[in-house]
């Protein structure tokens, strides 16, 4: 894209309240005193484009102004109207900036209400959001700065956004790419198995740390391993294996008899015997209890249990009912009260008179046609109010009537669950009144029940007889098993430091083993991170290289070294070896900045007019490709003065 200055037009802009220069796409050359307003021009064409000086800031004065400060005339318009060439095709933009003034009803004097801004693209007036989408179309705002400004890339722009558009514009080739330019980065290239450069150094730098604690802390754990075979090698395991066994064999042959002691075989027949003589008396009772409840149900006490149940039943229900009937008829009594009041309320409203023959704000007669459409307006609400009151009542009586509905179906179930427990009752009272008749138990059930108990008594003596005479031998040696016990802990105890010894000895060997395994790994994690750091610094010297050749004067600084060896990103500018922004003077940063466009319109394809402020510092202008308008310190030059080339 090449863009071309053809014509710009200032009206009340800054210092100029009418200023028309025709370029026609050609180079061009203004002179004229300090504060004349050459700046002004270059401004001019930012505000029209991006509404921003051409420092890129929003908020600067640009309507013209007195000695004092104040505005000259604040009912004169700001515009600024250009003519631009892009790719061979002529292209009118305008921008307008105003203030806007208003007379307050009841007041003789104008108040200021603000600014107002009109824009035209081709003449054809549109609004500020079509309009930047245009200016848009032809050249964004950061690339227009970049191609523009001498001083915006080396100097305004932050570094980190300096050093991308660099790695943009050279697009730098990836770190496999540069390793595989030297033959010494091959061992770098396998291992990383396909990490950036960023995590393989993470990765190897955690594995670094890793070997230096296991080299680290082996001494403290061998010693502590050492300390646990001195203090272990004295002990006689043979021994010790042979007490145990020894104290395993009493605890075993106690037990035994123990257990003799506890499962005496004349217990047990007596035991056995018990147990059968019981459950023959619990059939026995079965069998009576089962004689006895037959005696009962044929002569009819049974049937009183029966009534007695249903007679609960029925109360239950009588109860559930009178609690819904006394909700029912407060609903009832509530129902009432809403259809009175829905009666009252009809009544006022039918009642209510037209008012409204006087203006509420003035108090006058209203007009005629005024007082109908107030008169309808009250009889038409009128109307609508009534009729929400009857409604309302309507929906009270409907709700009233199934209320109703619902009273009378329990009334109804009440009455009938009271001739139940009537008749229930009768039947109650008759079985009560009626003799009982007398329930016998089995024959010759007392007799054997007896008979029973005795024999089990009997047995239960000799069983508690020969308990009392074993119950002494059993203590003493329960007593023996508990000492056994915990000779035998003690004894398992000391033994189980014998595995404690193995487990040391063979620990101590591993610690060794491990010692010496990181650090042969930490001498290949060492020679890996030194080639790291060997290519990290090769890789600055690479890139630099790749960008520098892009430029014919300037040359960037993308890497600093650090005091710990390390690289520190940067984006510092230099001019044979002098910095930018400290040694270097004002010729050379024009021609610096000139050369860096110049990189860079080649790199986006775009063209766009260069504006050289201060551009009498220089002696010799830097080549460019594109449209170069210099503004130049004239002091003979008391008026704008336009050489074109």
């Amino acid at each position: 894209m090449k863009m071309q200055l053809i014509s710009l037009t200032l009206e009340n802009f800054k210092c100029h309240e009418r200023l028309e220069i025709h370029f026609d796409g050609r180079n061009a050359a203004i002179y004229g005193q300090n504060a004349v307003g050459k700046s002004s021009i270059y401004d001019s064409l930012t505000w029209l484009l991006f509404g921003k000086d051409s420092h890129g800031k929003k908020d600067f004065d640009i309507k013209p102004l007195t000695l004092e400060g104040s505005v000259k005339d604040h009912a004169a318009i700001t515009a600024v109207e250009a003519v631009f060439r892009v790719d061979g095709t002529d292209r009118k933009l305008k921008r307008t900036y105003y203030e806007v003034w208003s007379t307050k009803r009841g007041s003789a004097e104008s108040s200021f209400d603000g600014h107002s801004s009109d824009y035209f693209v081709d003449d054809v007036p549109c609004k500020k959001g079509e309009f930047a989408r245009r200016v848009g179309e032809i050249i964004n705002e950061n690339a227009f700065r970049l191609l523009t400004s001498l001083t915006y890339f080396p100097a305004e722009m932050p570094w980190q956004e300096r050093r991308a558009t660099l790695f943009d514009v050279v697009s730098i080739a990836s770190d496999t790419e540069i390793m595989a330019s030297d033959p010494q980065f091959a061992p770098l290239v396998v291992s990383m198995q396909g990490l950036t450069m960023d995590d393989y150094r993470k990765k190897m730098t955690a594995q670094r740390k890793g070997l230096l604690k296991v080299r680290t802390d082996t001494p403290a754990r061998l010693d502590e391993c050492k300390k646990t075979v001195t203090d272990l090698s004295s002990i006689d395991f043979a021994a010790l294996g042979k007490r145990r066994d020894e104290a395993q064999e009493k605890r075993t042959s106690l037990q035994r008899e123990l257990d003799q002691v506890e499962h005496d075989g004349s217990r047990m027949d007596l035991q056995n015997k018990l147990v059968g003589i019981r459950n023959e008396l619990g059939c026995l009772e079965n069998e009576n209890a089962a004689y006895r409840l037959r005696q009962k149900a044929e002569n009819g006490q049974d049937r009183t249990t029966v009534l007695r149940q249903s007679l609960n039943t029925l109360r239950v229900q009588e109860s559930r009912c009178q609690r819904d009937l006394e909700y029912l008829r407060s609903r009832h009594k509530s129902l009432d009260e809403d259809v009175a009041s829905c009666r009252k309320q009809w009544d006022a409203v039918n009642a209510e008179q037209f008012q409204g023959g006087t203006c509420p704000t003035c108090g006058q007669p209203l007009p005629q046609d005024k007082l109908e459409e107030s008169k309808a307006a009250f009889d038409q609400g009128k109307d609508r109010r009534k009729k929400d009151a009857v409604e309302a009542a309507n929906r009270a009586k409907s709700a009233l009537e199934k209320v109703n509905e619902d009273i009378a179906k329990l009334e109804q179930e009440v009455s009938g669950i009271s001739k139940q427990t009537e008749d229930l009752t009768s039947q109650l009272k008759a079985l009560e009144i009626a003799p009982a008749a007398e329930i016998k138990d089995m024959d010759n059930y007392a007799g054997q029940k007896a008979k029973l108990t005795a024999e089990a008594a009997d047995i239960q003596n000799e069983i508690d007889s020969l308990d009392m005479s074993s119950a002494a031998r059993r203590k003493a040696l329960r007593d023996a098993l508990a000492d056994a016990d915990k000779e035998l802990s003690k004894l398992s105890g000391e033994l189980s430091k014998k595995t404690a010894l193995e487990y040391a000895n063979k620990r101590m060997t591993e610690l060794r083993e491990q010692a010496a395994a990181a650090s042969d790994e930490l001498n290949k994690v060492d020679q890996m991170l030194f080639l790291c750091e060997e290519f990290m610094r090769y890789k600055a010297k690479f890139i630099e290289e790749s960008i520098n050749r892009r430029f014919s004067l300037v040359r960037f600084r993308l890497f600093k070294e650090q005091i710990n060896g390390g690289l520190e990103d940067c984006c510092d500018v230099t001019v044979g070896g002098v910095p930018y922004s400290t040694g270097l003077n004002s010729g050379a940063k024009v021609n610096a900045g000139i050369d860096i466009i110049n990189t860079l319109s080649r790199h986006y394809n775009a063209q766009v007019p260069l504006f050289v402020d201060n551009a009498e510092s220089v002696t010799r202008l830097e080549h460019s490709d594109t449209q170069v308008i210099r503004l130049i310190v004239s002091e003979n030059d008391k008026e704008l003065r336009c050489d074109f080339q």
